[in-house]
């Protein structure tokens, strides 16, 4: 069954980190450092060394979970992402759209979490229509 990866987080944690970056690179050029010496210089460059490491753990962690990925199941934050569909949902399409019939529920819930209940509802309404001819097709061959 699909589940949606937490990309969220890390999308988070990786502007904040950056924008700690931006400052601190803003602070190393700014006014603030005159008369302070190399060590306040030292200081700053390992800060920013720390943030760096929690930039680069944030890619990993992205990278981590894009890796394990299908094209089909792409992992992308929740906002890019369809809602699971209830059991209620799926019987109420199920219900106004009677094509949907010809997959089993378990079928439409594992695509519509992917793709959407309306991507299901397409590919069933074009297997009705390409039906008759498969069918002929195959009663064909069947009496050759």
């Amino acid at each position: 069954m699909y589940e949606k990866p937490d990309l969220n987080t890390p999308l988070a944690n990786l502007r904040t980190n950056t924008e700690a970056w931006r400052a601190s690179l803003a602070r190393h050029s700014s006014d603030e450092r005159l008369g302070k010496g190399i060590a306040w210089d030292v200081e700053l460059m390992e800060e920013r060394d720390d943030i760096a490491a929690k930039i680069v753990e944030d890619f990993a962690t992205i990278d981590a979970e894009l890796s394990k990925r299908r094209v089909i199941d792409s992992a992308t934050p929740s906002a890019w992402t369809i809602d699971r569909l209830t059991d209620e949902q799926i019987a109420a399409c199920k219900a106004d759209w009677p094509e949907l019939g010809m997959f089993a529920d378990s079928t439409i819930r594992q695509v519509a979490d992917v793709l959407g209940i309306r991507m299901v509802r397409a590919m069933a309404q074009e297997a009705v229509r390409r039906a008759p001819g498969v069918l002929d097709g195959l009663k064909a061959r069947a009496s050759e």
